[in-house]
């Protein structure tokens, strides 16, 4: 029944049952539903097909197959590219090369160009536009301003990307606009302020200069004025025919153009009664002839892609729906061609690093062969033979930080190298010498983009339009190397800036010392003796390394009447008002009196220790001048941690230093951290609650998650230092330091830590995600079992028995798991042969097992340096 009649005879109710009606209209509006859903999907259905079918890539991307999406990947090394235009007359030109295409304009914001040896960015362009008048005159006028032509109703193209394009009717703003123009035809009259664009193109360029080549090779240049003629200037460019989108509007070279009646435009627009064309396709302005180019908009792309996989198979014109796009490689996916090196440990010699080329990867397995390069000024053979092919670990390597260049990259000719001859790949022998640099199309030679590896080199086109391979070590990228230079810029405003930052400090601090010194200390002594062993120790030091740093003896004489004067200024010195609180904070530290020293077989989970002198924190001097509070909230801290503490984390504060913790946390069974231990540094600013505490990771050097830096930084929404909403954030209120090692523990060393880096939440439960998930957690665990060494050697401060009792009870679950590991089993999930991982993974990679083939027995080694029995 339909709908509509159900409602038009609501009226003639003649007492039929409710429920009736309502399962009548529920299944009548589930039928309509069910009708609209299917229609929407199969529309939705219809969009993916289209958007499938129209996907685009450029050079270089990365890619998939679509029907194995965690299988190898691949990047794009060729693109075929045919179009539909659109002329202005409405008409379609099918399948265009785009090669054939040229932009409307020469040059467009963003173009990186080259004039002489300096290479810069155009900011604007701006145009050069030729205008036919219906007397047959003609102007050319370079504008810089969009408002001094008017376009002149009707408007053909609405959303044009450009103000002015041929056929375009205009009128001239003012007189004395065309007075200061070209005249190529006929001269200046006031008269004529209406007219039809003919050709537009690029008059003057503003450029930003970036670099010079000659300075690059340490000869210093003045960069040339930023407004240039575009004639002087070179585009920088490749794979332009491969840029083309639905939309852009371009020309077509001379022989295909001929064909299509480039004078459509011009007929159309002198459409009135007094101007027009005659069949010979002249515009009866007397005997002139109009030469208005055509331009057109792409209706229509197909493209197919050439496809170079990491197991160095070329597969020829794919087509786009048999790809996906991938925006996430792993951290150890290589490419053939691809410049790496060889990861050394910190026991090996940094000049023994061999340099290699990627011949092949197999992606599953973490394995690839690579083709050593030996130095030739090297008499170093390490590893045996020194093949020159092997077949190593995908986690032993890593991509080399100076020879590796992604594809469209901007180099620039290293200067030892430019007299060296080279064969041109494209047109015959090109040589490159130092007399051909006295002229600037010599620096042409010297400039250009990367196209791709090749045949163990790196295959340039340079500007002159030349291309031609070349070592890794004879072209530098010009991104590293002005990130090198800023760089080197911001070390030296670093250094300045912490040095008069340190000399400000300790102004600061004399001066306050100074004004302490002048105080009465009444106050602050009547409450002193009211505070257990810790904290008077704590305020103590924080008198004597204030007064006692000034050198002055007779402010050195008086530091035991003063040694609480700093706490009476920022804490101590109670109103009337205040006196409960100061009593509830005295009972507060009483409970927290230091423990005794633990027996030989007792660790505790919460300590009170002396000696702060390893940790990180202990030349910050905030502690000298807290705010009122802050001594209550540690206190309440330390409570909590006592009494709250669980059994995997581990805590330790100083009675000198109230202001500095130090925390150990277990690695949980199930993540690839499982049994290793993880040290934190943490520091009490002066506002304290109101900012969160700063930490400090003891990384060794290594990377063992996306949060936790070499440099020791922790990347968390608790400590400010990443972004975050809610309870993700630090509240004055209620956050505590034992919420952030439970977040630490919890949100940071997880079972999955990939998905902790910025934005690859998104991935989730994706193919590829999941696939990277698994090879992050590899290399995290042989990361671990590295730490693990690191560690052993060098434990923190007061976990030296800690480290040594917690290793010698869990080394043998650790080498049992390896042991796992190298049979098959899944990091995390050792001696759990059922477990199949999200992306349907059950085994470890070749790779994987190689590295911790070659890690276990400098593992078994450290253990049994430090007496830890491991058995066999």
């Amino acid at each position: 029944m339909d709908l509509f009649a159900v409602d038009s005879d609501s009226e003639s109710y003649t007492g039929t049952s409710d429920s009736e009606d309502q399962e009548e209209c529920e299944f009548t509006y589930s039928d309509h539903a069910q009708s609209i859903l299917s229609s929407l999907d199969e529309s939705i259905g219809k969009i993916d097909d289209f958007l499938t079918f129209e996907r685009g890539f450029l050079h270089g991307d990365i890619v998939c197959p679509v029907s194995d999406p965690s299988g190898q990947l691949g990047r794009v090394v060729g693109v075929s590219m045919f179009v539909d235009l659109e002329t202005n007359s409405g008409d379609i030109i099918k399948d265009v090369n785009s090669k054939q295409l040229s932009r409307v304009r020469s040059f467009v914001s963003g173009d990186c160009v080259v004039m002489g040896p300096w290479i810069g960015r155009v900011v604007r362009a701006f145009d050069l536009v030729t205008i036919v008048f219906s007397d047959g005159a003609k102007c050319e006028m370079l504008l810089r301003d969009s408002e001094l032509l008017k376009p002149i109703p009707p408007i053909r193209f609405e959303d044009a990307p450009y103000f002015y394009y041929p056929g375009q009717r205009v009128r001239i703003a003012h007189p004395s606009v065309s007075k200061s123009g070209t005249w190529l035809r006929g001269s200046w009259r006031a008269s004529r302020d209406e007219g039809v664009v003919s050709d537009v193109d690029v008059g003057l360029v503003h450029v930003n200069w970036i670099t010079s080549v000659t300075n690059v090779w340490g000869n210093q240049s003045a960069s040339p004025s930023n407004f240039q003629d575009p004639k002087n200037l070179s585009l920088l460019s490749c794979f332009p025919y491969a840029n083309w989108q639905l939309g852009d509007w371009c020309t077509l070279s001379a022989c295909l153009d001929g064909s299509l009646g480039t004078m459509d435009a011009v007929k159309s627009c002198f459409s009135t009664e007094e101007h027009k064309c005659n069949s010979h396709m002249q515009i009866d302005f007397g005997t002139s002839r109009s030469e208005c180019s055509q331009t057109y908009v792409v209706a229509k792309t197909k493209s197919t892609f050439d496809v170079l996989w990491q197991n160095g198979n070329l597969s020829l014109g794919l087509e786009p729906q048999t790809l996906a796009p991938v925006s996430t490689p792993g951290d150890h996916d290589f490419w053939p061609g691809q410049f790496v090196l060889e990861k050394l440990t910190a026991e090996e010699d940094a000049e023994c690093q061999r340099i290699g080329t990627v011949r092949n990867v197999d992606a599953l397995e973490r394995t690839v062969n690579v083709k050593w390069t030996v130095p030739v000024d090297s008499d170093i053979i390490r590893h045996g033979s020194s093949p020159t092919e092997e077949t190593v670990s995908a986690y032993e390597l890593v991509e080399h930080p100076d020879f590796s260049f992604c594809t469209g990259e901007v180099v620039i000719r290293s200067a030892l190298n430019i007299d060296k001859s080279e064969a041109d790949l494209t047109n015959g022998t090109m040589t490159v010498s130092r007399e051909s640099l006295d002229t600037s199309s010599g620096f042409l030679s010297c400039i250009g983009n990367v196209l791709g590896y090749k045949d163990e080199g790196v295959e340039v086109q340079w500007a002159s339009g030349a291309i031609s391979k070349v070592q890794h070590f004879e072209i530098i990228g010009l991104e590293r190397l002005l990130d090198n230079s800023l760089g080197s810029m911001n070390e030296v405003h670093t250094s300045v800036d912490d040095e008069a930052e340190q000399d400000e400090t300790q102004h600061e601090s004399t001066k306050n010392a100074l004004e302490e010194s002048a105080e009465d200390c009444t106050g602050s002594l009547r409450s002193a003796f009211l505070f257990p062993k810790t904290a008077f120790v704590f305020l103590t030091n924080v008198a004597s390394s204030l007064f006692g740093s000034q050198g002055s003896t007779s402010y050195s004489s008086v530091t035991a009447d003063l040694q609480y004067q700093i706490v009476k200024t920022a804490e101590l010195h109670p109103s009337a008002e205040e006196l409960s609180e100061e009593k509830q904070s005295v009972e507060l530290v009483t409970q927290i009196q230091k423990p005794q020293l633990p027996s030989e077989n007792d660790i505790k989970r919460f300590d009170v220790v002396v000696d702060c002198s390893d940790h990180h924190f202990v030349k910050e001097r905030g502690h000298e001048n807290v705010k009122r509070g802050w001594l209550k909230k540690i206190q309440q801290e330390w409570t909590i941690l006592q009494n709250d503490l669980p059994d995997d984390i581990y805590v330790r504060v100083y009675e000198e230093r109230m202001d500095l913790l130090r925390a150990c946390i277990i690695g949980a069974v199930g993540t690839p951290y499982h049994d290793n231990l993880f040290f934190f540094d943490i520091f009490f600013p002066p506002d304290y609650p109101h900012e969160p505490p700063s930490v400090h990771y003891h990384s060794g050097g290594l990377r063992l998650n996306p949060n936790l830096y070499e440099s020791g930084k922790v990347c968390l929404s608790l400590l400010k230092t990443w972004a975050g909403t809610g309870n993700e954030v630090w509240s004055p209120e209620g956050s505590t330091v034992l919420q952030l090692l439970l977040s630490l523990q919890a949100l940071v060393l997880n079972e999955k830590p990939y998905f902790n880096e910025a934005g690859y939440d998104k991935f989730v439960g994706k193919a590829d995600g999941e696939k990277n998930s698994i090879t992050y957690n590899e290399n995290a665990f042989l990361l671990s079992c590295k730490s693990m060494m690191y560690i052993l050697h060098k434990p923190p401060k007061h976990f030296d028995k800690f480290v040594k009792e917690h290793f010698a009870g869990r080394a043998p679950d650790i080498l049992e798991a390896c042991s796992a590991y190298l049979g098959g089993d899944l990091v995390g999930h050792a001696r759990d042969t059922a477990y199949i991982s999200d992306d349907g993974c059950k085994n470890c990679s070749t790779g994987f097992k190689i590295m911790l083939g070659k890690l276990l027995p400098r593992l078994a080694a450290a253990f049994s340096e430090a007496g830890i029995t491991c058995g066999e």
